[in-house]
């Protein structure tokens, strides 16, 4: 699953053609300008998507207007038109020598990235060669069927007619997932080869929560789906209505559902759709795609933005989590055999700690009293937390800031998981982050394409590790929330509740269902949901039983855990 959801629509095929290119040049002078009007055009083309686009649309035309303006690439591809080269050959060479270096790193989440070069590849070679890829005609309710999507693809075509996509290749955590998430499109990745075999107009209901692909249904198949379709459309009515409300279950437990963010306008967008707080602002916004740092005055400015917004809601930020398949142009972290198990997280931090005391007083004088928490990332022992709680105080003091900030941890890491008691010795709130704890735990790169649908945090040694983590978290009564994507799967809150987990975190759009869903529950019901979950012997085996105590649940009750 790359997006949630349920679809019913007609197949609809995305051929891209290959764009062939000329590799003799017409003279230094007329391929060097041809070049640069062309990256020159597609800036202004891009800024302008950028400018109207949604916040996820904005990032990630944002990273593909750094990768422009990237000098190495640049600087490729005029060696190249120096050497006799066509603009467009050059531009390709250069291109392609960059995607060879992403993929000899071997992290298939940075070799993802390699999706952003080949969709500016093709954007600056039909500007050379003066054309433009018109979108394609697509039918009302299209599920979008492809071997793998470019983001600017998917921001070209018409939302209004598409109902859900599937790709062969991709995964999880590919600019194309984002896009399909923000845009609240069900989304399959990495469905393998066999998506090819379909043929336009095929119908087909696309059940990205189960990651199932039906192809040319029965009757009986369309009208179930139709049935669950116009439930969840109710459903969906009726949670938004409430949603403004503090969220317990049937039994009056108290669960809080915040939201995670990463810009101003999420923060909007999460209290509009009743989030109680964000239990995970993610910093990198403000240092990726720049060739320098931001500020300790920038960055206190765009966190005591989002508090505003928040208005007065509970704001946990986490420090950067740069490293891995967050790469940051100043950080020059030396070249790692498994990024993955490298520098990375608070790792990054105490390595640079300058770098992390500025952003610790950032945060510090951000929000009004007891609004912002700080959470670190990536945390494999105690050790590291002590750290940089030194250097919080520190900060402190220096502020002349007399309360006390708390300061979390991410669970992110097996060892973090199974040493949680000792942790929230120390710490003041545990936060699991499910994606990073699932790869690790089941040493299946999240990224993967050929992984990706094997990386399911709700397999039982996942479950397990989420359990010893919420006890560890109660021996100390420490709150033990969920920002992974885990807390966004209806499937899984059920599941998470009865492991311990008193706070989910999940995407602005799915809160007000998830508010809805937990209203439905009893604290007795969701432990032994969770006992028989961890007693399974796979992922599949854990969502079949979902959908079995759903089953058995009221109407509102059995699709929302569907």
């Amino acid at each position: 699953m790359a997006a949630p959801g349920l679809a019913i629509g007609v197949a609809a095929r995305l051929v891209v053609s290959e764009i062939a290119v000329e590799a003799a040049g017409r003279g230094v002078a007329l391929e060097t300008r041809a070049l640069a009007e062309a990256r020159r055009d597609i800036r202004q083309q891009l800024e302008a998507a950028a400018a109207t686009g949604t916040a996820a649309q904005r990032s990630i035309l944002g990273a593909h207007i750094a990768l422009l303006d990237d000098p190495e690439l640049s600087d490729a591809a005029e060696r190249l038109i120096g050497e006799g080269f066509s603009a467009a050959h050059a531009w390709r060479q250069a291109v392609q020598g960059h995607v060879e270096v992403l993929r000899r790193t071997g992290d298939a989440r940075l070799i993802e990235r390699v999706d952003d070069l080949v969709d500016l590849e093709r954007r600056v070679l039909l500007a050379i060669k003066g054309e433009a890829e018109a979108p394609p005609t697509l039918p009302k309710g299209a599920i979008l069927l492809a071997d793998d999507l470019l983001a600017s693809q998917l921001i070209g075509l018409d939302a209004s007619q598409i109902a859900g996509l599937c790709t062969a290749r991709g995964g999880p955590t590919s600019h194309v997932a984002i896009l399909a998430a923000s845009m609240n499109l069900p989304a399959l990745v990495a469905a393998g080869p066999g998506v090819a075999a379909i043929t336009d107009g095929t119908p087909l209901i696309l059940d990205a929560d189960a990651g199932v692909l039906h192809v040319a249904p029965q009757p009986a198949e369309l009208m179930a789906a139709e049935t669950r379709l116009a439930a969840r459309k109710a459903r969906r009515m009726a949670a938004q209505a409430a949603a403004r409300e503090d969220c317990r279950m049937a039994d009056g437990t108290r669960i809080e559902v915040f939201a995670n963010l990463a810009s101003l306008a999420a923060a909007k967008a999460a209290v509009a759709a009743g989030a109680e707080g964000c239990g995970l602002l993610r910093t990198e916004f403000l240092f990726q795609d720049r060739p320098t740092a931001p500020t300790e005055d920038e960055q206190a400015a765009s966190y005591q933005a989002i508090a505003e917004a928040l208005d007065g809601r509970p704001l946990i930020i986490r420090t950067l989590d740069a490293g891995g398949d967050k790469p940051v142009d100043y950080l020059p972290i030396p070249p790692e055999d498994n990024p993955a198990l490298g520098l990375r997280g608070v790792r990054v931090g105490l390595w640079k700690p300058d770098l992390l005391r500025a952003q610790l007083r950032a945060i510090l004088r951000a929000g009004g009293p007891g609004q912002c928490r700080i959470m670190v990332p990536m945390v494999a022992s105690l050790d590291e937390l002590t750290a940089v709680r030194a250097m919080v105080e520190e900060a402190r003091q220096a502020l002349g800031r007399a309360q006390p900030v708390e300061v979390g941890v991410m669970i992110e890491t097996p060892a973090a998981a199974v040493t949680a008691d000792l942790i929230a010795a120390e710490a003041d709130f545990l936060s699991i982050g499910s994606n990073d704890l699932a790869q690790y735990a089941l040493a299946m790169d999240r990224g993967n394409p050929l992984l990706a649908a094997q990386v399911d945090g709700l397999h039982p040694a996942v479950l397990r590790l989420i359990g010893a983590a919420a006890a560890g978290g109660a021996a100390h009564r420490r709150m033990v929330g969920v920002c992974g994507g885990l807390a966004s799967d209806l499937a899984a809150a059920p599941i998470l509740i009865g492991l311990g987990v008193g706070e989910l975190s999940a995407t602005p759009a799915i809160v007000p269902e998830l508010k809805a869903l937990i209203r439905t529950l009893t604290m007795d019901a969701c432990r032994d949901l969770a006992e028989r979950a961890k007693a399974q012997a796979s992922a599949a085996a854990v969502r079949a039983l979902t959908l079995a105590a759903a089953a058995q649940a009221s109407p509102q009750r059995k699709e929302a855990g569907a």
